[in-house]
C-alpha cells in the first residue's frame, strides 16, 4: 500500500500543483463579460489562520443498546498557512499550531498537515489535496475509556470538478477570489475524487473487553485500514455579489457515493473488501473582493462514512478561518527570463 500512496501522492503533485497546459481558446467558453471579470492584477498571494475541528466515529452494525462500543472524540486545533495563485497555477499549504486553540473544545495533541493545489479551467476544476493527522484521539460515549494518542489518519486525493453553467458562474470567484463575480449566478456541479485512505492504530480503538468477534468479525483487533477508490458527488454553487462583485456570499453543496478496495489487518491475518462509501461536503465563503486585496471568512465541512461489515467508520472535519490576500502582477514584468 505504500506503493499506491506514493502514486498518488506523485500525482497529486504533478498533475494538481504543477499544473496544466493552458486552456485552448475557445469562443464558446468565453465567459459573459457582465458577470466574470478578470482582476487587473491577477495573481495573488495569500495567508490564513483559523481553527479546524476533526472527529473521527468506528462502531459496528452488530452493536447492541447496552453495549455502546462506537468510539469517536471531537480533536480542536488552530492552524496557520499561506497560498498563492500564478497563472493556472494555485497551491496552498496549512499545518497546525502546537498548544493553542481557539475553541475551549477537544485536545491540543493533534498534528495536523494538508497541501493543496489545482489548476482552474473554465469548465473543468482540477484539484489535489494531501492531508496528514497525527495524534487523534478515540473514546467512547460513555466516557469509560480513551486511547491513546495514535490514531494516525492520511488522505490523498484529486477533485474532478465540472462547472455546468461556466460562462456565468465563477468557480474561481467562489473558492480564491482571482475573478470577480460581477452579477450573482449559480451552476449545477460534478466532482469525480479518486483518493487513497489509510487509517492506522497503535492500539485497539475499543476496549478489550468489548472487542469481540460477535460484534467486530474479522475486524476484531483492528491495526490499520487502507483504502482506494473513488467518489462521484454532485452538487451546486451560487455566488451572491453585490456592489459589483466587491461583496459576496458564496455558498457550495455536494454529496454523493463511491466505492473503495479496502485492505484491513487485525491480529492474525489481512483481509480485503469491496465496500462502499458516502460522503457530502458544504462551504461558505464570504467577504471582500478588491481590486488589490482581499479579506474572505471560510468555512468548511465535510463528512464521509465507509463500512467493512460489520464495522464503520465516520470521518467528520470542520474548518472555519479568515483569509487575507494581495493581487500582483506578471513576474516577468520584474524578473527578464523568468
Amino acid at each position: 500500500m505504500r506503493i499506491i500512496t506514493q502514486i498518488f501522492w506523485l500525482l497529486t503533485l504533478n498533475i494538481a500543483v504543477f499544473g496544466q497546459p493552458t486552456e485552448t481558446k475557445n469562443t464558446s467558453d468565453k465567459p459573459d463579460s457582465t458577470y466574470i471579470a478578470q482582476p487587473s492584477w491577477h495573481n495573488d498571494f495569500r495567508v490564513l489562520y483559523g481553527t479546524k475541528g476533526s472527529s473521527l466515529v468506528y462502531g459496528s452494525k452488530n452493536q447492541t443498546g447496552n453495549s455502546t462500543s462506537t468510539s469517536f472524540y471531537n480533536n480542536v486545533i488552530d492552524v496557520v498557512g499561506f497560498g498563492a495563485t500564478y497563472k493556472f497555477i494555485d497551491f496552498d499549504l496549512a499545518f497546525s499550531l502546537p498548544q493553542t486553540k481557539l475553541l475551549d473544545e477537544g485536545l491540543q495533541n493533534l498534528k495536523q498537515f494538508r497541501l493543496s493545489g489545482s489548476y482552474y479551467g473554465r469548465k473543468l476544476i482540477i484539484g489535489g489535496y494531501w492531508t496528514d493527522s497525527q495524534g487523534l484521539v478515540i473514546a467512547d460515549a460513555a466516557g469509560e475509556f480513551q486511547s491513546s494518542p495514535d490514531v494516525h489518519l492520511v488522505r490523498i486525493g484529486l477533485q474532478f470538478t465540472y462547472n455546468f453553467n461556466s460562462t456565468r458562474y465563477s468557480f474561481k470567484a467562489a473558492n480564491f477570489q482571482n475573478e470577480l463575480q460581477r452579477r450573482s449566478s449559480g451552476s449545477f456541479l460534478l466532482r469525480a475524487e479518486p483518493f487513497y485512505r489509510k487509517i492506522g492504530v497503535g492500539v485497539t480503538l475499543v476496549p478489550s473487553s468489548r472487542d469481540i468477534a460477535v460484534t467486530y468479525g474479522d475486524q476484531v483487533g483492528l491495526h490499520y485500514v487502507s483504502s482506494p477508490g473513488i467518489s462521484i458527488l454532485p452538487g451546486y454553487g451560487y455566488n451572491f455579489v453585490w456592489k459589483s462583485g466587491k461583496y459576496f456570499v458564496s455558498p457550495i453543496v455536494m454529496a454523493g457515493a463511491g466505492v473503495a478496495v479496502s485492505a484491513y489487518r487485525g491480529p492474525v491475518a489481512e483481509h480485503v473488501v469491496l465496500n462502499t462509501e458516502w460522503m457530502g461536503m458544504a462551504t461558505l465563503n464570504m467577504g471582500y473582493n478588491g481590486s488589490r486585496m482581499y479579506v474572505v471568512l471560510r468555512s468548511y465541512y465535510e463528512m464521509r462514512y465507509f463500512q467493512l461489515n460489520p464495522s464503520y467508520f465516520t470521518t467528520a472535519e470542520i474548518r472555519v478561518g479568515i483569509t487575507a490576500g494581495y493581487r500582483f502582477g506578471d513576474l516577468e514584468k520584474f524578473i527578464p527570463g523568468f
